[in-house]
């Protein structure tokens, strides 16, 4: 599909919640598949705040779908594979994405 990641800032990616943030963050939470425009607008007011406040932009993400674990029947089509929207977090300005898994434990 053509994203790619920007080559002057890396995301640091965390696998589950237990996994601590290397700092304080600005944090939003969400699926984000596809990153659409309200995305957008989201990631762009979370990095803002992050700037004022000299944190990182953190994003909370899910995997699989939490609709795709309570009624796979009718999940939605994703939009965007996990690495797609990691890239695309990235590319509107997530410093860190923690991608928790949404099963039972969760």
């Amino acid at each position: 599909r053509g994203f790619r990641r920007i080559p002057a800032s890396t995301m640091l990616v965390l696998r589950g919640v237990k996994t601590p943030a290397p700092s304080a963050t600005v944090l939003t939470i969400g699926n984000f598949d596809g990153v659409h425009l309200g995305h957008q607008a989201l990631l762009a007011r979370v990095g803002q705040a992050a700037r004022a406040c000299g944190l990182p932009a953190a994003v909370l993400t899910f995997e699989p779908h939490p609709r795709e674990f309570f009624d796979p029947a009718s999940a939605p089509a994703r939009l965007t594979t996990l690495r797609e929207k990691l890239e695309l977090l990235q590319n509107y300005g997530a410093d860190l994405a923690c991608v928790s898994p949404f099963n039972t434990v969760f």
